[in-house]
C-alpha cells in the first residue's frame, strides 16, 4: 500500500518527535475523510491537554502543588456532598491506590478533613479545611493567569464553539463508560 500524501494538520514550532512518528503511522495507516479528520481532532485534543496539564504544572510546581493535586482539592471543595474515594477516582481518573496517597498527603497537610462514614464504616468522606480553601485561590491565581495568556486574542465566538464541541464530545465519552 502507498503511503498517503494528505496534508499535514498545522502545527506549533514546538511539536516533538512522538508526534511526528504519529503523524507519519496516521498518514500511512489511516482512512481517507471522515477518519483522517477525527484523528486529527482527538489527536490535538490529547496534545493540547497533555501540554496544558504539563505548563499549568510547572506554573504551580513552586507552590508546592500539581494539577492532580488541585483538581482534587477543586472537587472536594465544590462537590454538593462529601465525595468518598471512590467517587474522586472516578471523577478525576486515577486509581484507588494513587488517589489514597493524595488525599493522606493533602490530610497530613492540613487541606482536606478525612472522615469515617457514620452510615458506612468501610467509607471515607473527604471535606476541605480552610487551608484547601486558600491553596485553591492561589492555584486559581496562577491558572486564571495562565488561561488568559493561552487564549487571549484568540476569538470569542470559536472559543465558544469550542466549548460547544468539546462539550458534546465529553457528554458521548460519558455516555460509552
Amino acid at each position: 500500500m502507498a503511503p498517503r500524501t494528505s496534508p499535514k494538520p498545522v502545527e506549533s514550532d514546538h511539536h516533538n518527535a512522538l508526534d511526528d512518528r504519529l503523524a507519519e503511522y496516521h498518514r500511512v495507516h489511516a482512512d481517507e475523510g471522515a477518519g483522517d479528520l477525527y484523528y486529527r481532532a482527538t489527536r490535538d485534543i490529547v496534545v493540547a491537554g497533555r501540554r496544558w496539564r504539563k505548563l499549568a504544572n510547572e506554573r504551580i510546581r513552586p507552590m508546592g502543588h500539581t494539577m492532580a493535586r488541585w483538581e482534587t482539592l477543586f472537587l472536594v471543595a465544590f462537590s454538593d456532598h462529601a465525595l468518598t474515594q471512590g467517587e474522586l477516582a472516578r471523577e478525576i481518573s486515577i486509581e484507588g491506590p494513587t488517589l489514597v496517597r493524595m488525599l493522606d498527603v493533602l490530610a497530613k497537610e492540613g487541606l482536606i478533613e478525612r472522615k469515617q462514614s457514620e452510615v458506612d464504616r468501610r467509607v471515607t468522606t473527604n471535606a476541605i479545611t480552610p487551608a484547601g480553601r486558600a491553596a485553591i485561590d492561589e492555584i486559581m491565581g496562577v491558572t486564571n493567569a495562565l488561561r488568559a495568556e493561552v487564549l487571549r486574542g484568540l476569538d470569542p465566538k470559536e472559543l465558544e464553539t469550542t466549548l460547544k464541541v468539546l462539550g458534546q464530545i465529553i457528554e458521548r465519552i460519558d455516555g460509552m463508560r
